[in-house]
């Protein structure tokens, strides 16, 4: 049973990793001190290692919020498919809904996707926090679009890396351009020309 207690802890949780999002989203991880984020959520220092007890807990836990929302979010689009659904070859144009989702939840969300950047960066460095988290949902990403596209394409695998780079790259050029520009309708540009959809297909012919 929920006790009121459970539902104080969950919401101090929350506000903690909403802070923490915002600081890491403007600094990096090594931007910011357990200290100053304590102040931002009314907390001591103590108060808030009891919830998190490192600061490398705290960022893979941002980590992790980061990407269950995401994955709320995405799943309540109309038309989204789960990875491995898209054996029929009729399902590309489901497959294609499932990635806009994704871009269109990023467009309504810039801190998230500074954050995702800063840390992306950050952590190639193989002594970051955060190295081996990113480079295993960086290979199950691929993975899940390789799955995804095989049944559409000749290289499956390469498509895929051009997918991610095309979603990653624009969302870099959205930031630095300070979002001036239509992330979505640039990415339907852009996935046009890598998942061209079959009447389009015998339209170029």
């Amino acid at each position: 049973m929920v006790t009121l207690r459970d539902d104080v802890r969950a919401e101090r949780r929350a506000a903690i990793l909403e802070q923490a999002t915002a600081i890491v989203g403007e600094r990096g991880y090594n931007g910011f001190g357990i200290q100053e984020l304590a102040q931002r959520c009314g907390l001591t220092k103590a108060g808030l290692l009891h919830h998190f007890p490192s600061k490398e807990q705290l960022l893979i836990a941002v980590l992790r919020e980061r990407d269950r929302q995401d994955e709320i979010a995405v799943a309540a689009f109309p038309g989204v498919v789960e990875p491995g659904d898209g054996g029929d070859p009729a399902a590309l144009t489901t497959i294609r809904t499932s990635l806009r989702a994704i871009v269109s939840r990023n467009a309504t969300r810039p801190q998230f996707v500074r954050l995702y950047a800063m840390l992306r960066a950050e952590a190639l460095h193989p002594d970051h926090p955060a190295h081996a988290w990113f480079s295993n949902r960086e290979a199950a990403t691929l993975e899940m679009f390789t799955q995804m596209v095989a049944p559409h394409v000749d290289r499956p695998r390469s498509v895929a890396r051009q997918v991610k780079a095309l979603m990653s790259g624009l969302e870099l050029q959205w930031l630095r351009d300070g979002q001036r520009f239509d992330l979505v309708a640039e990415w339907d540009l852009g996935i046009a020309a890598l998942l061209p959809l079959p009447s389009a297909r015998n339209t170029q012919r």
